[in-house]
């Protein structure tokens, strides 16, 4: 493992070996079980960078870059489906050391953060889902179009950093004077580093069909968390989340997108801490 600090903002930047891929990662220490936050299609862990510290309640918190994202490794061939991705985050855990965590995902990475959680009940003790991708969902055109054979291998390969934030500001963030430069430089860095592009594709066109129904088998505590003014997985499909999610919470983020981490980093740091500090004794368990 490769340590280095992150200048003062107490963050420290790691590297992962785990079953011989790279990961990177940022984190904070702390106490008790520790929390991995896990982000969306094309994203990395600076998504979390505002609300690592506030939102983790004390707890160790770590954000990891998923391979194929982020300053993490590309393999290829390598599963980059969100079943492959939920599978990776146990082994994460392994090599770490890690018995149980609490997940905290956005978008993609809140898919794979649910399959987790219903395939390893002993090893997730909660979930936070930020506006998650999930079998159910309702797929806006752009998914839709990244789906579909050779029209998603165009449309990455002519990605530019202006298209990027053109995309960040019409799609992903309620109000386009909040993407700066710093939300653009973040989204737009992996993608030029080879293998982002074809890690991606391979990612969003995973087949729902076999994990429908995954809500039910989770019986962990849950906090499902949305941006109000969400563009690309619609705020109305909270409450479909909610309803599946026995036992679960429900927080809707005024004036935020579909990354309310970034957007509303205050409003959701307290929400996920609130919901953090509100868990006594957490299990997960299998639905029979």
């Amino acid at each position: 493992m490769v340590e280095s600090a992150a200048s003062t903002t107490g963050i420290l930047e790691r590297d992962t070996l785990v079953k011989g891929v790279r990961w990177h990662s940022r984190e904070i220490g702390g106490q008790g079980i520790p929390v991995l936050y896990i982000h969306g299609h094309l994203a990395s862990s600076a998504t979390w960078g505002a609300v690592l510290g506030p939102a983790s309640a004390g707890h160790p918190a770590i954000a990891v870059d998923v391979p194929g994202f982020g300053a993490s490794d590309r393999p290829w061939p390598y599963d980059y489906t969100a079943a492959g991705e939920g599978r990776s985050l146990v082994a994460f855990l392994d090599a770490r050391g890690i018995d149980r965590a609490i997940l905290v995902g956005n978008s993609f990475g809140g898919g794979a953060a649910l399959l987790a959680a219903a395939d390893h009940p002993e090893r997730i003790a909660a979930l936070v889902l930020a506006a998650p991708a999930t079998p159910g969902m309702p797929m806006d055109w752009p998914i839709r179009a990244m789906r579909l054979p050779l029209l998603g291998e165009l449309a990455l390969a002519l990605a530019t950093r202006a298209l990027v934030a053109r995309g960040l500001r019409r799609r992903l963030f309620a109000r386009p004077e909040r993407v700066t430069e710093n939300v653009v430089d973040d989204a737009w860095r992996p993608l030029r580093v080879p293998g982002t592009r074809r890690a991606a594709l391979a990612a969003i066109r995973s087949d729902p069909r076999p994990h429908r129904g995954v809500e039910g088998r989770v019986r962990c505590p849950a906090l499902v968390i949305w941006g109000r003014e969400d563009r690309l997985i619609p705020a109305a499909d909270a409450a479909r989340v909610h309803a599946l999610l026995p036992g679960s919470q429900l927080v809707l983020i005024p004036d935020a997108g579909h990354l309310p981490q970034r957007e509303q980093p205050e409003a959701f740091a307290r929400a996920v801490a609130e919901f953090l500090r509100g868990l006594q004794r957490v299990t997960c368990r299998t639905a029979p």
